[in-house]
Parts: structure tokens; sequence; C-alpha cells
């Protein structure tokens, strides 16, 4: 069963942003929802027809991304659909939460992981109060605004890390993921940019 479900996981970060990635590129020439549902799709199946490295590309990008994050894994939906309708999330105060969380996980996380600082921050995940701690304070403010969408992912997380759901003995892995991480970066440029024009747009006070 376990087995089954990693198989599954595995697959789906991918599928969705291969998919993503194809109904976005879509929307430049103006197509219809219905259209670009059609090009992510296609875009699935040419992943999936192409040969790289001697396996189809969509097993290459599988290898290389993995399992995702409940929260990476619901973020990829988030973009998925706004791929799709051209809805934007950024006026969502859930979404710039949600995403501003995982940008500064990220942050936290990686440059040590890779070596960029003196400490691994990845260690913490394997026990200690720390990111347990971070991680409730996280989840208080989000029952305290109601950030409904960021509980369940949250709430997903942990009970898969308390049960020993995936290949990873660290909790880090169970709360994000890389690909998480490049998205919440690009939600949050898309937030500033769009900030920023707002202002520029807006018409200058007249003096008195």
């Amino acid at each position: 069963m376990i087995s089954s479900v990693d198989f599954l996981l595995d697959r789906s970060s991918t599928a969705l942003l291969v998919f993503t990635a194809a109904a976005a590129v879509s929307r430049i020439i103006r197509l219809s929802p219905a259209a670009r549902v059609a090009v992510g799709i296609a875009g699935v199946i040419v992943a999936t027809l192409l040969p790289i490295s001697g396996r189809s590309g969509f097993e290459w990008i599988v290898s290389a991304i993995e399992r995702p994050s409940a929260p990476g894994l619901l973020l990829l939906i988030v973009f998925t659909i706004s791929a799709v309708t051209g809805r934007r999330f950024g006026q969502s105060a859930e979404y710039r939460f949600g995403t501003g969380m995982l940008f500064l996980g990220g942050l936290a996380l990686y440059p040590g992981a890779v070596g960029f600082l003196n400490y691994d921050t990845y260690v913490l995940g394997y026990g200690g109060y720390v990111l347990p701690v971070i991680l409730a304070v996280i989840l208080a403010y989000a029952i305290y605004r109601r950030y409904f969408f960021v509980i369940a992912a949250l709430d997903i997380a942990l009970v898969g890390f308390l049960l020993s759901a995936g290949r990873s003995l660290n909790l880090w892995d169970y709360v994000i993921d890389p690909v998480a991480w490049f998205l919440a970066i690009g939600a949050w440029i898309t937030i500033l940019a769009g900030f920023l024009i707002h202002r520029l747009r807006a018409p200058s006070p007249v003096a008195r």
C-alpha cells in the first residue's frame, strides 16, 4: 500500500508541474481555459514520450524532484488553477501567508543543507523541539486567522511524519520541498511586482 502511495505521489508533482508549465505558456497567446487544459495534457504526453538519458523525460523529472510535501502539492494545485483559469491569488492573505512561510522555510533550510552555512539546518528535522515549536506557532496563527488550506496542509504533513508515511525520517521533508520553495519565490516576486506596479500607477496626492 505504501509503495503504491509513494509511486503516485512521486509522479503527482511532476504531472502537475509539467501541466502547469505548458498551460502557463499557452496563456501568452491568450488561449481559452479549455485550450489551456488541452495544452497542459499535451505537455504531459510529450514529456512522457520524450527520451532523456535512456528513459522518458517524465520519469527523468520524477527522479529529480521525487515526492512532494503536502504544502508543496497544495501550492502546485493552486498554481495549476491559476495557469488554467487566469485567476490571481496574490490578493488573498492566506496565499501570501502560506507562500511567505514556504519562502522563509526554504531560506532557513536549503542554504545550510547545501553547505553555504556552517550549520546544517536539515538536522533540526531529525529531533529536538526547535522545528516542531516553529510549526506549532505557524499552525496556531493559521488557526487564529482561519487559514483552512494552510491548516490542512500542515496537518497532513505532520500526520504523515508521525505515521512515517514517507521514505524520510526528517520532518523537513514533510513540510517543504525544493519545488514548493521555488514556487513560493515566484509567487512573492509576482506579489511584490504587482505591489510596485500598483504604487507606480497610483495617482500622486495633490499638493495643497
